[in-house]
């Protein structure tokens, strides 16, 4: 049924949560009953909700116009004692520390709900933010051959094995003033080769895909007063983008945000990279 509900799934025996929105069957993209829908699970950051980054991101309401199916998992808070969080490979809080198998939540997520609805296998994607991106690094290092492509917001690369058995797409998301997690926040997982020119600029995660997908021939165009795209000319596996916020702080952008935020709609270039997916 279109609209958004609450579900719930049990991950070995550990109940967990998540909220589904389905587009309308008259949908641009969903108008013929037998078409399959590109799947994109949103991941909230440190002490956040489900229900807080669908408020957050409004996916709900570009799933609407494009056609895709949006889930928001539920990170755990070990045991209502501390905040939610995510476990991203040696991040983040509780989750990390007793070890919660998030990859197995994200893993079983996709498969009930592709149980359930006509969901395009060769296009399931995952956006986060803050935690939520690091486990969205950490779900395409270990859960590359069902993510086609993922977003980060505000986030970096906390997996120190991070061996992907197949081409992932990224798109990230990062303002130089971000004092939560730093634009230059270090990767655990090295570049499989040296990033060279404009590359070498970007943050160390980006360079580790960058490298990982072979991407060559950087270019950085200015898309408004304070943000710059870098986009390559040529990549052997996956293509990698990276939008940097000259001053922006750790907070998802979108135009209701105060300068220079305001000046990006995250959830609406996330989409539009999905789609050409």
């Amino acid at each position: 049924m279109p609209g958004t509900t609450p579900h719930f799934i049990a991950v070995g025996t550990t109940p967990r949560s998540y909220l589904l929105h389905v587009p309308p069957r008259d949908s641009a993209h969903t108008a013929d009953t037998l078409a399959t829908y590109p799947l994109v699970l949103v991941l909230h950051g440190s002490s956040g909700s489900a229900e807080d980054i669908r408020q957050t991101t409004r996916m709900d309401s570009l799933s609407d116009t494009y056609g895709f199916i949006v889930a928001y998992p539920q990170a755990t808070n070990g045991a209502g004692l501390f905040p939610s969080d995510w476990n991203g490979g040696t991040c983040c809080g509780e989750a990390a520390r007793e070890h919660v198998n998030d990859v197995g939540f994200i893993s079983e997520l996709v498969r009930e709900i592709s149980q359930n609805l006509r969901v395009d296998q060769n296009r399931i994607f995952v956006a986060g933010f803050s935690s939520g991106a690091i486990m969205a690094y950490h779900a395409a290092c270990k859960l590359a051959p069902i993510i086609a492509a993922i977003a980060v917001v505000s986030g970096s690369l906390q997996d120190d094995n991070c061996v992907p058995a197949k081409a992932v797409g990224v798109i990230a998301i990062h303002g130089t003033s971000d004092s939560e997690v730093p634009y230059n926040d270090v990767a655990l997982t090295q570049p499989p080769s040296p990033v060279t020119g404009i590359a070498a600029q970007l943050p160390p995660s980006v360079q580790f895909w960058i490298a990982t997908n072979g991407c060559v021939g950087a270019t950085a165009n200015l898309q408004s007063p304070d943000v710059m795209l870098t986009s390559f000319g040529s990549c052997n596996r996956a293509s990698v983008v990276m939008y940097t916020i000259e001053g922006g702080w750790h907070e998802w952008p979108s135009t209701n945000s105060d300068a220079p935020l305001s000046e990006l709609d995250a959830s609406k270039v996330i989409v539009q990279y999905f789609e050409s997916r």
